[in-house]
């Protein structure tokens, strides 16, 4: 059975239905595919940060978090949105789902991560994947949904960005496939998605200046992935319960795919 990353930024889980549409999708692709969610959810943890009148910065689209904001952060991923995916997977699609952060089991090790020479807080990096927790879900039929709150080897919390935690998951985890939805339908070049790219194609396509802003970080990780044994990446928008069946199928996907 092949494995696929699933990884959900926060303005997809802000979508009327999503959640019940995103398990009718998994339970659609469960047969073929032992599956693996990872979450963000920014637009959250603001509205959390704003209810306690805390003020917030970004630099280079990481949000500062002093140990208050890592609480918060904590809170709201691995308590509220990580518990109400796995709340949907089983109550709409019938899947067997467990919530994880990588605080637990050991599963991500971080450190704090640096930003153009900048300390940022607890931001955290990735220094090390202890997979055991993912083979016990695979080996039960267990779909894992991550939080990727994670902490140092002294107990430190750390804030992980969601897309850098599936693109380093995927790698340790030998996943087939990566699919990170977006609040685009794809990688568009010239106004148009293009749907497939090969990652030899990437840096002329930034330097041309036809892939900007986020989607340049997104294509680099995915790339990434690819040449550490990813088969294919997936950038794609979500539209329906029947996304992920359509996306992973080279005849019908709408998305970009990056692959060698």
């Amino acid at each position: 059975m092949d494995t696929v990353l699933i990884k959900i930024g926060g303005s997809t889980l802000d979508a009327p239905g999503f959640f019940t549409q995103l398990a009718k999708s998994v339970q659609g692709i469960s047969r073929e595919y032992f599956q693996i969610i990872v979450h963000g959810g920014g637009k959250d943890i603001a509205r959390q940060l704003d209810l306690q009148n805390k003020d917030y910065t970004f630099i280079e689209g990481m949000r500062v978090t002093d140990a208050h904001t890592a609480g918060v952060v904590q809170m709201v991923l691995s308590g509220d949105v990580n518990k109400r995916i796995v709340n949907a997977l089983q109550t709409f699609g019938g899947v067997k789902s467990i919530g994880i952060s990588g605080v637990d089991c050991g599963f991500l090790t971080a450190s704090r991560m640096l930003v153009k020479g900048r300390d940022i807080g607890f931001v955290g990096q990735i220094d090390a994947i202890d997979p055991g927790i993912i083979e016990l879900c695979k080996n039960s039929n267990i779909v894992a949904v991550v939080s990727p709150i994670s902490r140092d080897t002294r107990g430190n919390i750390y804030n992980v960005n969601a897309d850098l935690a599936a693109g380093e998951i995927a790698k340790k985890c030998k996943a087939d496939h990566l699919v990170f939805v977006s609040d685009v339908p794809g990688v568009k070049i010239d106004g148009a998605v293009k749907h497939r790219i090969g990652i030899d194609e990437l840096e002329g396509l930034i330097g041309a200046g036809q892939i900007t802003g986020g989607m340049v970080p997104k294509v680099r990780s995915a790339a990434e992935a690819v040449c550490a044994g990813v088969k294919q990446v997936h950038i794609c928008g979500w539209n329906g319960e029947n996304t992920l069946a359509r996306e992973l199928d080279q005849t019908t996907m709408t998305g970009t795919v990056i692959s060698k």
